[in-house]
């Protein structure tokens, strides 16, 4: 993969969109980055299947809203004819956020938030787009789109008789790319499930209620963005909220969860370690965790953690991973009982919530 100038070759990247004065500002920013290349601009939806037939570039970045063809017509042209990594690019507005939304369960692999007054915010987001630009150029295209769907010989099963305890907590983590399966999981859960259900997609401030919106039309449960003081129980889905940190806290017979500011000076950054962290200590055996697709090493640590209290534990295998990264560092630490594609995580996850019931 293209990393760095001094060891191979710049990431290539394709910007588009119809601003003449947001393609400048994007193209500067990532060529200052060093190790990112802008290879071409595309102004319109109509230009960016030939310019990336052109230019063949390991990203691309995709304005939201254009005239004629929309980012979401292009994302999905893309997807079926060239699948390449798409960063989706979007001012922070009801309709904008929805439609980020949509184009994640497309197969965008990420977003950067536009901010309206974009002058003061410039170092932070130059050093968020070139980060994404980095970590979409890492994204495995055979995971994308059509090339999706494809069959694989049978992974082998964990014995579930280990776990007898009943289940009371279902912690689920993702980043990048980690949408489409973050929907498959959660999408699964039944009406019956016996515990309660936190998921943390991290993504940009603001987006997360559109999310959690759209989590609630394909899930059997109710889902909710979750605030501060809410109680933790079965019969809805808690998504938390985009750059906040979730402990649990338990009160009598109920547990509420504690949501705060994360912070890098005094809170923690690591989100979902936070959040399975608090989930090992509060529910131990009676807790499972699950880490999907994402960059970094989030949620190793917390994972760890929730193993390590009894837990069952279950990071997505590379063979559907769009970006193997989060996964990998779980199960490099040994901290997942189980490795399992995306669309066998629910199988798991169900039979998990049968012990002791």
């Amino acid at each position: 993969m293209p990393a760095n100038p001094a060891t191979g070759p710049r990431i290539r990247v394709l910007v588009v969109d119809d601003s003449l004065f947001m393609r400048t500002i994007i193209s500067r920013m990532l060529e200052d980055a060093g190790d990112i290349e802008v290879v071409g601009t595309a102004t319109c939806g109509e230009e960016v299947l030939a310019a990336v037939k052109q230019h063949n570039p390991d990203v691309v970045t995709l304005d939201i809203v254009m005239p004629g063809m929309d980012g979401l017509a292009v994302l999905e042209q893309l997807m079926e004819l060239h699948p390449v990594p798409v960063l989706m690019l979007s001012t922070l507005t009801t309709n904008n956020a929805d439609a980020t939304i949509e184009a994640l369960e497309k197969g965008a692999v990420d977003v950067v938030a536009k901010p309206g007054d974009l002058a003061p915010m410039m170092p932070q987001v130059a050093g968020d787009l070139a980060e994404k630009v980095r970590a979409a150029a890492g994204v495995n295209t055979a995971h994308l789109g059509a090339q999706a769907e494809r069959p694989h010989p049978a992974l082998p099963t964990h014995d579930l008789a280990n776990y007898p305890a009943p289940l009371d907590a279902l912690i689920v983590g993702a980043s990048t790319g980690g949408l489409p399966a973050l929907n498959i999981v959660a999408g699964a859960l039944q009406p019956d499930f016996p515990a309660g259900v936190l998921l943390l997609q991290l993504m940009p401030p603001g987006f997360t209620s559109a999310l959690a919106e759209r989590l609630a039309e394909v899930c059997m449960l109710p889902v909710k963005e979750a605030h501060d003081g809410d109680v933790f129980e079965p019969g809805k889905i808690l998504l938390a909220p985009a750059g906040m940190t979730v402990d649990f806290v338990r009160a009598a017979n109920l547990v509420y969860l504690k949501v705060s500011a994360a912070t890098a000076n005094g809170g923690s950054t690591a989100l979902i370690d936070h959040a399975m962290t608090s989930a090992a200590q509060v529910f131990a055996e009676r807790g499972m965790g699950v880490i999907l697709t994402g960059m970094g090493e989030d949620g190793a640590r917390g994972l760890s953690a929730m193993r390590d209290a009894g837990a069952y534990t279950i990071a997505e295998h590379e063979d559907s991973a769009v970006i193997w990264g989060m996964p990998r560092a779980a199960s490099q630490a040994g901290a997942a009982v189980a490795l399992a594609r995306a669309n066998d995580i629910p199988v798991l996850v169900a039979g998990r919530a049968k012990r002791g019931v």
